[in-house]
C-alpha cells in the first residue's frame, strides 16, 4: 500500500538484511539452532536503545526458523491470568502445529512495583520453559530485573553506526522514487541517534525530497515544537489560568520544563525581575525537598504552580522582545559527559581485552598509552591492535570522526591488517609446502 509505514514495509526480511550488531545476530542464531536441535538454552536477555532491532531479531528468529511466535510486553504481565498464559505456552512441548514455540515478553523494564508477580514470575516460568524465550528491554539493569540478570544471557544491542543507516536510507529513497541530497541523508542518519525506526519514520515524513534545509528543520522542530509554546505562556502569560492551562497540555515533564525555566529566566527577564523570578522557584524547590524526604507526592502540584504560573506571574512588567529559548546547559553538559565517559569504557574494554587486564587497569593505563598512540611512529599499528574504530580514534587525539587524519589512520590500519593476514597465510604455506 502507498501509505504503508517505512518501518513495516523495510523491516528485514532475512538475517543478511539485518543491520548493525553482527555478533549478536550471530549468536542469537546460534542459540536458535541449538534450541531446534532439542537442547534447552538459558533465555536471551535483548537490551538497548529504542530502535536498534531487538524486537526485528526476536521475530526474524520465529520466522526464519518456522516458530509460532508468542509475543507479550509489560503491559500485558500485570495480572495472574496473563502470567499463566504465558506459563502455559512456555511449558508446552510443542505448538499448535507441532513445532516450537518462540516466547517474545518484550519492555519487560516497564513492569511497575506493583505488578503482580512482576520479575520473580517471569523468572518462574522461564525456568521451567520447554521452548525458547527472549526477553528485551532499553535498561536491563533497572532495580526491578535484578533476579533476571541472573537467569538469562544478556546481549547488550550497540547504536547502528549512522553510515550504515545512511546507507539504508539511500536504499529505501531509491525505491520509493524520493530525491535527496547525499548531506542531508548523512544528517539525517546522524540526527536519528543509532535509532533505525526513527530514521525511517523522518525519511518517510520528508518526502518527496529530502534535503538539508528540511533535515535541520525536522531536527529542530522535533526538539523544540513540545516546549516552546508552553514556555512563552510561562514568561509572557497575564493570568494563572492562561500559564496553567499551558501547563496542563504540554507534552513535557514537571522536571524538563523546571530546567527550562531556570536556564531562560536571566535570558527572559532584566535583573530585578530575574532575582523575584528565582525567588519563587527557590521555593518550588523546597517542595521538591519535601517530597523527596517525605515521600509525599501531594507537593507536587504546589511545586509545578510555582515553577511556573509563579515564575511568570513575578515580573513586574511585560516583555515584548522576543528573545530566544536556550536549551537548559545542564542536560548539555551531562549527555557530553555521559557520553564521554561510555566512550572511555569503550576503548578501555578493547585495550584490557588485548592486554589480559580489567577495564579498570586499563583505564589507569590509558594516559600512559595515549601518548605511544599519538606518537605518528607507532599510531597504525596501535590502532590495528587494538581494533579501535573512527569515533575511538578521533576521542583520542580530540578531533571529529571525519577528520583527514582519522580517516588516513584508520586506512592505514586496514594495510597493516591485510598484510598481516597476508604473511601469516604465507608463514602456514611455508610450513606445509617449505
Amino acid at each position: 500500500m502507498a501509505h504503508d509505514l517505512f518501518t513495516d514495509k523495510y523491516v528485514p526480511k532475512n538475517f543478511e538484511e539485518f543491520i548493525g550488531n553482527v555478533e549478536i545476530v550471530e549468536r542469537a542464531i546460534a542459540w536458535a539452532k541449538v534450541w531446534q536441535e532439542g537442547t534447552r538454552q538459558k533465555p536471551l536477555f535483548l537490551y538497548g536503545a529504542s530502535g536498534v532491532g531487538k524486537t526485528a531479531l526476536a521475530f526474524l528468529i520465529a520466522k526464519e526458523m518456522g516458530w509460532q511466535l508468542f509475543e507479550m510486553n509489560a503491559s500485558d504481565l500485570r495480572d495472574k491470568e496473563s502470567i499463566e498464559k504465558i506459563a502455559g505456552a512456555a511449558t508446552s512441548n510443542s505448538s499448535l502445529f507441532g513445532g516450537k514455540r518462540l516466547i517474545l515478553l518484550d519492555e519487560v523494564d516497564g513492569l511497575q512495583s506493583q505488578d503482580r508477580g512482576g520479575a520473580g514470575a517471569i523468572n518462574s516460568i522461564i525456568k521451567e520453559a520447554n521452548n525458547p524465550v527472549i526477553l528485551t528491554a532499553n535498561d536491563a539493569y533497572d532495580k526491578k530485573l535484578v533476579s533476571l540478570r541472573t537467569t538469562t544471557e544478556m546481549l547488550e544491542f550497540k547504536k547502528i553506526n549512522y553510515l550504515s543507516i545512511a546507507k539504508h536510507l539511500r536504499g529505501v529513497a531509491a525505491k520509493e522514487n524520493i530525491e535527496f541530497d547525499e548531506e542531508a541523508v548523512k544528517e539525517l542518519a546522524k540526527n536519528c541517534g543509532g535509532d533505525m525506526r526513527s530514521a525511517l519514520l523522518d525519511i518517510q515524513s520528508l518526502a518527496p525530497k529530502v534535503t538539508i534545509e528540511n533535515v535541520r528543520a525536522l531536527s529542530f522542530r522535533e526538539r523544540k515544537e513540545k516546549v516552546f509554546p508552553v514556555m512563552g505562556k510561562i514568561f509572557k502569560g497575564r493570568s494563572i489560568k492562561e500559564i496553567k492551562d499551558a501547563v496542563d497540555s504540554a507534552d513535557v515533564s514537571a522536571d524538563m520544563l523546571s530546567l527550562w525555566v531556570e536556564e531562560n529566566i536571566p535570558r527572559q527577564f532584566d535583573a530585578i525581575d530575574a532575582g523575584r523570578a528565582f525567588d519563587v522557584l527557590s521555593r518550588a524547590d523546597v517542595f521538591n525537598g519535601r517530597i523527596m524526604n517525605r515521600q509525599h507526592w501531594g507537593f507536587l502540584k504546589y511545586s509545578i504552580f510555582l515553577s511556573t504560573a509563579g515564575v511568570g506571574l513575578s515580573k513586574t512588567k511585560d516583555y515584548h522582545s522576543f528573545i530566544p529559548m536556550a536549551f537548559p546547559s545542564i542536560l548539555s553538559s551531562l549527555s557530553s559527559s555521559s557520553s564521554k565517559r561510555e566512550m572511555r569504557k569503550r576503548i578501555a574494554a578493547k585495550i584490557g581485552e588485548k592486554m589480559h587486564c580489567s577495564r579498570r587497569d586499563a583505564l589507569a593505563d590509558l594516559p600512559f598509552l595515549l601518548e605511544l598512540i599519538k606518537n605518528e611512529k607507532y599510531a597504525k599499528d596501535f590502532s590495528w591492535f587494538f581494533g579501535f574504530d573512527e569515533a575511538e580514534l578521533a576521542f583520542l587525539y580530540g578531533k571529529k570522526s571525519d577528520d583527514k587524519k582519522i580517516a588516513e589512520l584508520v586506512k592505514e590500519a586496514k594495510v597493516l591488517e591485510k598484510n598481516v593476514i597476508l604473511e601469516r597465510l604465507h608463514g602456514k604455506q611455508a610450513t606445509l609446502f617449505g
